[in-house]
Order: C-alpha cells, then structure tokens, then sequence
C-alpha cells in the first residue's frame, strides 16, 4: 500500500540544518551584519541567499568579524577566486591574492527588480577555527551581470588564511544593499 510509516528520529541520518540567522532588508542599508553567528556548535554553516540586490550596479563582497560585534577582519589574507559563464558562453572570472575581503561574484545588475542582483549559497568551512586551521568558504549564485545584463551561473571560493576566530561576517558592497532574503544555517554532523 501507499501508506505513510512512522519514523523514529533516532534512525534518521544526521546532518541537520539549525537555524541560526534570518536577514529580511527591504530598505537601503550600507552593509548587513550577520555579529556573533559562528560558534563552536557548528564546524560548518550554510548561507541561503533567496535575494540580494544592491541600489545600484555593485559587486558583492565579504569580511570575516574578529569579535562578537562589528570589527572587521580587513587584513590582506583573504584568497579568492570566481569563475562563471553567462547565458551566451562569456566567461566571468575574478581573483585576489592578499585581498582585504573575499569577491563573491562578478558585478551584479540592479536595474531589474524582477531579475537583477543574485541568488544562491555560501558554505563557510571552519569559522571558529576549532582546529586551528583558516576558514574556507565556497560559493554557488546566479546573477545578471552589470555589463551586458546577460544571466551569469558562477561558482567560487576562498579563505580568510589565519587561524584566529572569527565571530560573524558582513555582506557589503560599492552601493547600498537595497533587497537582502537570507538565512543562515548551523549544520549538524
């Protein structure tokens, strides 16, 4: 029969995603703060980002917290790397070494309300540094690009290369963030 059968949740497999965070933006703000959101709970976190959209043409951009507050970690030890194709085969590509953040992305259009800026997901990879060793943060978005309006997969990674904790991280870019639909995930082994 096509009968639904109880579960226990004891035979269920672990891996687990705990929310940890929600960002709901509709207005123009600078930047967003996602403060003491990493602990040892967690070795890793998932970032769903349903909508980010900027004020205007803008790349977006990310740095790591260094306490529970706001202090940004803008020391030149972030490596990073984004490769994608838009919808007619042209490539997107983007790298720094010693950077003072991680590039998320190729810049994001914002003419469109229906269409422009990204959508897609971050994993971040030890952020407390539990084990001493450097976060690692890899990245999945589909945007509008700023240059030929055309819709852009790109993939993409990175790492803050030190050992310290890191608390939080802050989304940012060269304009406003005028749309931010996001929650932050804790993932249970």
């Amino acid at each position: 029969s096509n009968a639904f059968k109880h579960v226990q949740k004891s035979n269920l497999p672990s891996g687990t995603h705990v929310e940890v965070a929600e960002a709901n933006i509709t207005s123009n703000v600078g930047s967003h703060f996602f403060s003491n959101v990493f602990s040892t709970t967690y070795d890793s976190y998932f970032l769903q980002i349903r909508a980010m959209r900027f004020a205007g043409d803008s790349t977006p951009q990310l740095r790591f917290l260094t306490d529970t507050g706001t202090t940004e970690n803008s020391s030149a030890y972030h490596y990073w790397s984004y490769y994608g194709l838009d919808n007619s085969g042209d490539e997107k590509r983007g790298n720094g070494n010693g950077d003072t953040k991680l590039v998320l992305s190729t810049g994001t259009d914002a003419d469109s309300t229906s269409d422009g800026g990204l959508s897609g997901h971050i994993y971040f990879f030890n952020p407390r540094a539990n084990d001493s060793r450097s976060v690692v943060v890899t990245s999945q978005f589909v945007t509008r690009d700023n240059v030929n309006n055309r819709m852009c997969a790109i993939t993409g990674g990175g790492t803050l290369s030190n050992t310290a904790a890191r608390y939080g991280f802050v989304i940012f870019g060269g304009q406003n963030i005028a749309l931010l639909r996001a929650t932050l995930y804790g993932i249970v082994k």
